[in-house]
């Protein structure tokens, strides 16, 4: 049993000196510290990070003019032609055409999406009631005669 144990604390005690070592490598400089690689020189930096930027990607990815295709003069006219769109807007004028709503119901959403602000509220329109007159025809009548005379 104790064989055992001085085996399995062996066998930890190894991993660890393993994994010290491995740590204590150098590491890839990447993101902030590729400045810090970078010459003092205050010309060149640009270039000078996208040449560390580029290290690790392999030649065939790196952007060139080889392996391009050419595309055709008439697939990239016919690309940029201006498309006909007939046929999709009278299926959709037919569609609309099917689902009627309701006027009432139309104006209840109308009404529900406007704005809060006071200068998208609707104004609304006071009827006119058409006032009536307190004298009758009759009286209109006898006015006249009243006034005018008998004619």
């Amino acid at each position: 049993m104790s064989a055992a144990l001085l085996r399995r604390g062996l066998e930890l005690l190894a991993s660890d000196s393993a994994a010290n070592n491995q740590s204590g490598l150098k590491k890839k400089q990447g993101g902030k510290n590729q400045k810090a690689v970078l010459s003092s020189h205050k010309t060149g930096m640009k270039k000078q990070l996208r040449k560390l930027k580029q290290q690790g990607v392999p030649q065939n990815q790196r952007a060139s003019a080889k392996n391009r295709v050419i595309k055709s003069a008439v697939e990239e006219y016919k690309k940029r032609q201006s498309q006909d769109h007939l046929a999709q807007n009278l299926k959709y004028i037919r569609l609309s055409a099917k689902n009627m709503v309701a006027e009432g119901v139309c104006k209840r959403i109308l009404s529900h999406h406007s704005g809060r602000k006071s200068k998208d509220q609707q104004k609304t329109k006071k009827k006119k009631v058409q006032q009536k007159s307190v004298f009758t025809d009759q009286d209109f009548q006898k006015f006249q005669r009243e006034y005018f005379g008998k004619s």
